[in-house]
């Protein structure tokens, strides 16, 4: 049996989420299968087209947060959070706009 590495227990979910990347032009749309405050685990049907570091958009919440890929399996990957989350309400940056009508 594997060995549990996360520090932190993951919460079930089943909510839709978006994996952006290329400088925030880029979308494709996964399932968020269960999450902590260090990591979730995503569920895309074109798991190929996503790059190894990208940022996960969580609709419901406004917030993206950036994210690198620790394990791909099938339809699956597993990924780390790192740096505080963006809130796309409150961002200055322009480039988020776009997100609050997604």
């Amino acid at each position: 049996m594997s060995e549990e590495r996360r520090t932190n227990a993951r919460k079930r979910t089943l909510r839709g989420g978006k994996i952006v990347y290329g400088d925030y032009r880029f979308t494709l749309d996964c399932v968020v299968r269960d999450m902590s405050d260090e990591g979730a685990r995503l569920k895309c049907e074109h798991l190929t087209e996503a790059p190894d570091s990208f940022f996960l958009f969580d609709p419901n919440e406004g917030i993206l947060r950036r994210a690198e890929v620790r394990w791909r399996r099938s339809k699956e990957m597993g990924v780390a959070f790192e740096g505080a989350p963006i809130n796309i309400h409150t961002s200055p940056d322009p480039r988020l706009a776009r997100f609050r009508y997604l």
